[in-house]
């Protein structure tokens, strides 16, 4: 069946480039605004609202054209197109906005933007969604400022939640998520050109662990006597 794979994905891939014929993307209408959301699916459309709330401009760019219908029937005003051309970045005017939120859902089109704004438009500080770690270490690499995996910050809280439903109160809770939270970051930080090699993340995600389970251990330790001292 492999040749037979081959062949179904070309004829795929192949169709998928024509349909993308860069002449059918939208050029934006040159309106100058703070903030570029390229990506406009579920997560970036949150990111929408808020600013709109706030009255803080933007300029969104999807490529998926079936997600641009769908936005705009709700009157949202998105553009189609390759947020990685720079024709489009340009015509963006992302050479005069301040941030650009990163919310590409396929890894490799979100690091080619993010390769591609850093090139060219230095200034600009990215903000990015994440699919998990692996995808975060290489945004960092490619020198994205700010890195939120997806689903780590709602992962977090009902972590919270699941803690307190346990019996913990909510200060016992929260200072666990922070701890958690801290060491996570800062072993993330670590893991820095690491993400190529399988075997070393086994392990260094081994170690974390273990780190992890002592630190929870020592403090632990540090509230007993310190309930004990008050006794």
């Amino acid at each position: 069946l492999t040749p037979l794979l081959y062949l179904f994905d070309d004829k795929v891939l192949r169709k998928t480039a024509e349909a993308a014929d860069p002449g059918d993307y939208e050029m934006p209408d040159g309106e100058e605004n703070q903030v570029i959301i390229a990506g406009f699916g579920r997560f970036g459309q949150i990111i929408a609202r808020i600013l709109r709330a706030k009255h803080i401009g933007f300029t969104a760019l999807e490529i998926s054209q079936q997600q641009v219908d769908f936005v705009k029937k709700y009157g949202n005003k998105v553009y189609y197109g390759d947020p990685a051309r720079l024709d489009l970045l340009h015509a963006a005017k992302a050479d005069q906005a301040v941030i650009f939120v990163l919310a590409v859902d396929d890894v490799n089109a979100s690091l080619a933007t993010a390769e591609t704004v850093r090139r060219h438009f230095p200034h600009l500080k990215i903000f990015a969604r994440a699919r998990d770690r692996r995808h975060a270490l290489k945004l960092m690499e490619a020198g994205v400022h700010v890195v939120i995996r997806e689903t780590y910050l709602s992962s977090l809280d009902l972590a919270r939640s699941v803690l307190e439903g346990l019996g913990l109160d909510d200060y016992e809770a929260e200072k666990a998520i922070k701890m958690f939270r801290a060491h996570d970051e800062a072993r993330l930080a670590s893991h820095l050109g690491e993400d190529h090699d399988e075997a070393r993340l086994i392990d260094a995600a081994k170690q974390a662990a273990a780190e992890l389970e002592e630190i929870f251990a020592e403090d632990a330790e540090a509230e007993r006597k310190r309930g004990s001292v008050v006794d």
